[in-house]
């Protein structure tokens, strides 16, 4: 009985298809670090958006106890004044030009603006700032309360409750707070 066997070893060095895997693979994590970065650049963006609007509702809602005194110094956002003078355009103007004159959007590198709404269909709102006024609807109603803007003849002369929210990179909002000023 002839009992030798022919047996044959493939090699062990990676073949041509082995390469090709090889490097489409290292291409596939290429692409996922360089996607990942661009994730981590926009979440920052967002991240540091959603900063100014708590900064802003910071300090909206310290000014809310003090506006009210005779002796309060911003008298652009006190209250207790003429509703006709005491507005919100007034009071903005002046926190754009002194306390929040450095406040700046990071996804367009200049001041946010203040808008309406955030809408995912329009990309140019990335960053901005929606500052809405909650007003209570009478009780029993089905609805609690109705957010509209607020706009800069609204009189600030009384106390608002507000609700504050930036776009995020896909324009979608992102609430911050809610308090009263």
């Amino acid at each position: 009985m002839n009992t030798s066997t022919n047996t044959h070893h493939p090699g062990t060095a990676p073949t041509f298809s082995d390469w090709i895997f090889i490097l489409v693979v290292i291409g596939a994590m290429a692409l996922v670090a360089y996607l990942g970065e661009i994730a981590f650049e926009h979440a920052q963006q967002t991240e540091k958006s959603k900063r100014n609007g708590e900064a802003l509702a910071t300090w909206l809602g310290n000014a809310s106890a003090e506006r009210f005194s005779p002796d309060y110094a911003l008298k652009a956002c006190a209250g207790g004044g003429d509703p006709k003078t005491s507005t919100w355009g007034a009071c903005l103007a002046h926190l754009q030009a002194n306390e929040f004159k450095d406040m700046k959007n990071p996804f367009k590198n200049k001041p946010p603006e203040f808008v309406d709404q955030c809408n995912p269909a329009d990309k140019s709102l990335t960053g901005e700032i929606v500052l809405l006024k909650v007003t209570p609807t009478p009780p029993g109603s089905a609805v609690p309360s109705i957010n509209s803007r607020l706009t800069p003849e609204d009189s600030i002369d009384q106390k608002l409750s507000l609700s504050l929210g930036i776009c995020d990179k896909g324009s979608y909002l992102v609430k911050v707070a809610d308090f009263e000023f």
